[in-house]
């Protein structure tokens, strides 16, 4: 890989890459993963959600709709880390290979590669 280096100063030293897509991506990841996670729970599959109904069944009524929430919680919170580390993974590959814009730390230089 080429050395980059600020067209300004010609340092390459202190250069941060502007992470704008990294940042969309966590959040956009991270929201679809935590509705992805919480709709789950009606697939079929043991998911946080069906798991936490049977749990708190052992208290009929309350304890079923308590396990429901809580588990769809846990699910969604699942979903959440998941998407958001997808999000974040897929962004910063954009940031680096496609849009490459980078800030020179001693001269505040912003430029492309």
């Amino acid at each position: 890989m080429d050395e980059i280096v600020c067209p300004k100063c010609g340092s390459s030293e202190r250069l941060y890459l502007i992470s704008t897509i990294q940042k969309i991506g966590t959040a956009v990841g991270g929201g679809v993963g935590s509705i992805a996670g919480y709709l789950g729970r009606g697939s079929g599959i043991c998911t946080g959600a069906i798991i936490g109904a049977r749990i708190g069944s052992i208290v009929p009524g309350v304890g079923t709709v308590a396990g429901i929430a809580v588990g769809g919680l846990a699910g969604a919170f699942a979903g959440f880390f998941t998407g958001a580390a997808i999000g974040n993974y897929v962004g910063k590959y954009i940031d680096r290979n496609v849009i490459c814009k980078y800030k020179c730390g001693r001269c505040n230089a912003t430029f492309s590669r």
